[in-house]
């Protein structure tokens, strides 16, 4: 018996595929987009606490990582996988935006004037963001289960609906944006402490 419609079940499949990878992107966009300013100063006093990177200038070098997180949420797909295409195979199953900052460490954290030298391995370098990035991740998305379980209890919401998506960003904004102005707040002072 042969089957004759072997290419509808793989377009099927390529579809699917790539709607499930187009709604991981949009998660993680959404994820670094609420979070972007704590990723950056966690991951910046990481980086100096772990002596990974050494700096005279801590603002400035603070500012280029910034522009690097930056760089990363805006970038075309195209762009942030060619980006990260020399080192895309470090470590199995890698966190892509963890790859990402990496490979802006190493690339263009190095040539800033104000960086003195960077230190550690590729590898070491990916572990201290990763660890970074997936602490704040595991803390995101517990929030985002809790605003999705209130949504749930207003029956008139459906789920998917545009009136969903905006109670849905509303509530994360509010949720987020009160735990990030504490930890914002508790980050600067620690961060004051250990450049003094």
């Amino acid at each position: 018996m042969r089957i004759s419609d072997s290419g509808r079940v793989q377009d099927k499949l390529i579809n699917r595929l790539e709607r499930q990878e187009r709604q991981q992107a949009f998660q993680r966009d959404r994820f670094f987009s609420y979070k972007l300013p704590e990723i950056h100063n966690k991951l910046f006093q990481a980086l100096l606490m772990d002596k990974i990177v050494e700096t005279d200038n801590p603002a400035a070098v603070s500012d280029v990582l910034l522009k690097g997180l930056k760089k990363a949420l805006r970038s075309s797909e195209f762009d942030f996988k060619y980006f990260i295409a020399p080192i895309r195979s470090l470590v199995p199953q890698a966190n892509p935006f963890s790859l990402y900052i990496t490979q802006y460490i190493m690339e263009v954290l190095i040539n800033d004037p104000d960086v003195i030298d960077i230190y550690g391995t590729d590898l070491d370098i990916y572990q201290v963001v990763n660890k970074v990035i997936s602490k704040i991740s595991i803390q995101f998305e517990r929030a985002e289960e809790e605003v999705i379980t209130q949504l749930s209890h207003n029956k008139s919401l459906v789920h998917g609906s545009r009136e969903y998506e905006i109670a849905l960003d509303e509530l994360m904004r509010k949720k987020v944006g009160e735990e990030g102005k504490r930890e914002l707040k508790f980050f600067r002072d620690k961060a004051v402490t250990v450049i003094q």
